[in-house]
């Protein structure tokens, strides 16, 4: 798919992931709406991205605030009559072990990971079916197919995620609607220094495995290409994390005493 004048919405857009998909599909053309809590790093984007010579509409809002989506749908449709792609980016990491972490951090959580985006979701499906058209974009995480120690909330809002999204294709299909979930591993973002540890406040340390992620740049340009060519699911990252999705795939007995050997941190 050619992404020139195309109408790309991507949450959690102010930084990590997000940003580096706001300049890659900018980069071939895309007119933006980059949506964060933070407006003044979402402005720091978009002047990034008007440099590529497309539009771009800043809107700003807290994904966890459900009564402002139908909102901010009938803005985006305002501004440009239409939306062709939504990017679910928007959301949080978790540092913490399972018994220590507070329910409420659980909770939050699944607030923010995925009912936010189940909710943002169906306001925008009618918008896909009337147009015939459209694709979601969930980032999901290897995370939802490994869940690591320390990390069982966060891996079991991409699990549910994943899942939403097979039943998503599914129904949507005959309405021209495609779905590509994306897998990412390790990253080199900050993903790990705004993670929530067991009480729900910023775990503030970068994982060793973070810091020696896989480019931002780079993964946006692979994600972009995957959405382009229509993948369903589609992992981005490196050689560690390819290999955890092949061994739980075809050797599956191994995973458990592989996941007993990662170190607590």
């Amino acid at each position: 798919m050619d992404f020139k004048n195309k109408i790309v919405w991507i949450t959690g857009a102010s930084s990590g992931i997000g940003e580096a998909l706001a300049y890659e599909f900018a980069s071939r053309g895309a007119n933006l709406v980059l949506s964060a809590r933070r407006e003044p790093e979402l402005q720091r984007v978009a002047e990034r991205c008007e440099q590529q010579g497309g539009r771009v509409l800043v809107l700003p809002f807290d994904m966890v605030d459900l009564g402002l989506h139908a909102q901010m749908v009938e803005q985006v449709i305002q501004t440009f009559g239409r939306i062709d792609v939504l990017v679910l980016n928007a959301g949080v990491s978790q540092r913490s072990f399972v018994l220590d972490t507070k329910f409420d951090v659980y909770r939050r959580l699944f607030e923010i990971n995925f009912f936010s985006i189940v909710h943002l979701v169906q306001q925008v499906i009618p918008v896909f079916q009337k147009q015939q058209a459209g694709i979601f974009v969930p980032i999901a995480s290897v995370a939802g197919r490994i869940s690591t120690p320390r990390r069982a909330a966060y891996g079991a809002t991409k699990h549910a995620l994943i899942g939403f999204f097979d039943s998503v294709r599914a129904e949507l299909h005959g309405d021209g609607v495609q779905v590509s979930t994306i897998l990412p591993g390790y990253i080199r973002t900050e993903i790990s220094l705004h993670a929530m540890n067991e009480h729900g406040e910023k775990y503030g340390l970068m994982d060793p495995n973070q810091a020696k992620g896989l480019d931002p740049a780079i993964t946006a340009q692979k994600i972009v290409d995957a959405v382009s060519q229509g993948k369903n699911e589609f992992f981005v990252g490196g050689a560690l994390e390819r290999l955890g999705l092949i061994v739980k795939q075809f050797a599956p007995r191994i995973m458990p005493w592989m996941l007993r050997k990662i170190k607590n941190t």
